[in-house]
């Protein structure tokens, strides 16, 4: 492969890296601003059998590892937190099935994202120069 064939794939792999990352981090930020601004999560984190201040603290959580997600030396450890809690939200909602929030498809989807954005920054983080 020639180095232009090698810096365009460069190129194109850092902006759907980026793109991946806008996405899950507006989508997992949003979720997290709404947990905030709207009424409906208290209920439906009570009828999961949760304490009314788990939707405050997942909440925050959201809303910090999406920010982090856009800060190159933090972003493979707040992939790894939010990959964790939609591990998390994935099983609530497999457990709790028919409800408003469907069978788990957005968390499914934001761990695979998340999953693929981690592995990218790992392989960042290895490639830097050492402090």
């Amino acid at each position: 492969m020639s180095t232009s064939a090698v810096a365009s794939r460069s190129r194109a792999v850092t902006l759907v890296s980026w793109a991946a990352t806008l996405v899950v981090g507006l989508g997992i930020g949003l979720a997290g601003a709404a947990k905030f601004a709207t009424r409906p999560w208290q209920p439906l984190f009570a009828g999961w059998g949760y304490p009314p201040w788990v939707v405050t603290v997942v909440g925050a959580l959201e809303i910090i590892g999406a920010i982090c997600l856009f800060v190159p030396r933090l972003a493979f450890y707040a992939a790894l937190a939010l990959g964790v809690m939609m591990i998390g939200a994935f099983i609530t909602l497999r457990m709790h099935p028919g409800g408003p929030l469907g069978w788990g498809a957005t968390p499914l989807f934001y761990m695979v994202v998340l999953a693929a954005i981690a592995a990218g920054r790992s392989r960042d983080r290895l490639a830097a120069p050492q402090r």
